[in-house]
């Protein structure tokens, strides 16, 4: 997938993103993240700037908080 740098990605794109990942792989939340964090992010926190790494965290906490009920 192609994602221009200077685009903001959205904390729905997140959790559609985070739930791809961790269904293909057959994982759970925490390994899908941390396969974000070296692949999708290259291992640089704000590759793709400040505000899409919030909004991945974002939707990160917002998949463990609604994974808890």
């Amino acid at each position: 997938m192609t994602v221009n740098r200077s685009s903001v990605l959205s904390v729905e794109y997140f959790v559609s993103y985070l739930k791809l990942v961790a269904s293909a792989q057959n994982s759970d939340l925490e390994e899908a993240k941390e396969f974000m964090k070296e692949f999708f992010f290259k291992g640089e926190k704000n590759y793709y700037g400040q505000e899409t790494d919030e909004n991945f965290c974002r939707a990160y906490h917002k998949l463990t908080v609604l994974d808890k009920n």
